[in-house]
């Protein structure tokens, strides 16, 4: 059964819910000054680190930006219904490329010439980058030479924490050439069994799981294992992450079109309570895994590969629990349309742009005070998004950068 009227229909739940995906990145990047990360990877070290804020990042990290992609795939397929190939193109080159284009240049004159400068008067000296060479194992050579392209030109973080955006570019391009594809050879929508019922887990864990496989190799050979899909930034998409958000991104622009959707997310308690021991489990495994690889430094050795594909499996699984969780609620507690959450969901993609460069900077200046680290990580996240949001109100959301980002909007007169 389909809904053929749902192109008209406003989301309020879905966009609030991609709104949070965007602020959880700003409150994972405040809690990475807390982690003991490789030298050099992130410019700000606190006193104050804990082993907690690594599970609570995973925890965010594993589920996060999926569901972001999730989100705008269903929002690519309403657009797409609703105005066709060509306006869809037309508008997320608007919405998408041209914010990439613009604010990736800013980021990075920030980075070099404002938050790198900032680190080096903290610490007294100058980034060492012999050091970061040191801590990470970027030792290729027993590839081929495509193959160690393919990988130097995925993990070199040219658009940094907007990468996202990039890999939309690629995933929106490909949802045109399929959409086109189905036109012309009269392709049969998946029936709502397969999409939207208890079925499509059937598929999705183990779809999902095959990417997944792939990139915790990656990360774990270079020397930064972690839970959830990969954060390679570079150039050329990283084909086992570009493959992963593309099966997330693609089952979302299933879902619409489908009123069955209305029932995905209907257990949503079940979700979360299951979320927690699979969370675990996939935590743990990940532990053994590490510890397995460091003994034999053999990505083939079987204890290694037993405890990775287990580890895999939890987190394709966390995924989908997670996202159909936060569906679920959001659905049950959002649905109506609320002034201040718009307001807040506009303002998010301005947000978290903009967040990266202040809230390092901030990292850097608190990084040796004595406060309780929560202390600290609200205090960041404060002192990050008032001042963004001030000047979303007063220098952004009215003016073309506004209109980049959300379309026109109108200051409302205040009546008399």
């Amino acid at each position: 059964m389909t809904d053929s009227a749902s192109p008209g229909k406003r989301y309020h739940d879905l966009d609030a819910l991609r709104a949070v995906a965007m602020l959880l990145g700003i409150v994972l990047h405040g809690m990475i000054t807390f982690i003991d990360f490789p030298v050099g990877l992130w410019p700000a070290q606190d006193v104050k680190q804990s082993e907690a804020y690594l599970f609570l990042l995973h925890a965010i990290h594993g589920f996060r930006l999926p569901l972001f992609f999730l989100i705008s795939g269903f929002f690519t397929a309403m657009l797409w219904r609703k105005r066709g190939t060509k306006a869809l193109l037309k508008h997320r080159a608007k919405r998408i490329l041209l914010p990439l284009v613009v604010f990736l240049p800013l980021i990075w004159i920030a980075f070099i010439f404002v938050v790198m400068p900032v680190a080096e008067w903290k610490t007294g000296q100058p980034a060492d980058e012999a050091a970061i060479m040191e801590n990470l194992n970027l030792d290729f050579s027993s590839l081929p030479d495509g193959i160690q392209l393919v990988i130097f030109g995925a993990i070199i973080p040219v658009t940094h924490h907007l990468w996202f955006l990039y890999y939309l570019v690629w995933l929106i391009a490909g949802f045109a050439l399929v959409a086109m594809l189905a036109k012309k050879f009269n392709w049969k929508p998946l029936p709502a069994k397969m999409v939207v019922s208890p079925w499509r887990w059937l598929w999705l864990v183990p779809l999902t799981m095959i990417p997944q496989l792939m990139m915790g190799v990656l990360g774990l050979y270079v020397g930064i294992p972690g839970f959830g899909p990969d954060t390679a930034s570079g150039l050329i998409p990283w084909p086992p992450k570009l493959l992963f958000y593309a099966i997330i991104f693609g089952y979302g622009s299933l879902c619409f079109g489908h009123a069955e959707f209305e029932q995905v997310g209907r257990r949503w308690k079940l979700c979360f309570a299951l979320s927690i021991p699979i969370l675990l489990l996939g935590l743990h495994w990940l532990d053994l895994r590490n510890e397995a690889y460091e003994k034999s430094l053999q990505l083939g050795e079987p204890t290694v590969m037993q405890y990775h594909f287990l580890t895999s499996l939890c987190q394709a699984a966390y995924v989908w629990l997670m996202s159909f969780g936060f569906i679920g609620l959001f659905r049950r507690f959002f649905s109506k349309e609320n002034k201040g959450i718009r307001y807040l969901s506009d303002s998010a993609y301005w947000l978290y742009l903009a967040h990266l460069p202040l809230i390092m900077i901030i990292q850097i200046w608190v990084s040796d005070w004595t406060w309780p680290s929560f202390a600290k990580l609200i205090f960041l996240c404060v002192l990050t998004v008032i001042p963004l949001l001030l000047i979303y109100e007063y220098m952004v959301r009215y003016v073309w950068v506004g209109t980049m980002l959300n379309g026109k909007r109108k200051r409302e007169k205040v009546a008399d």
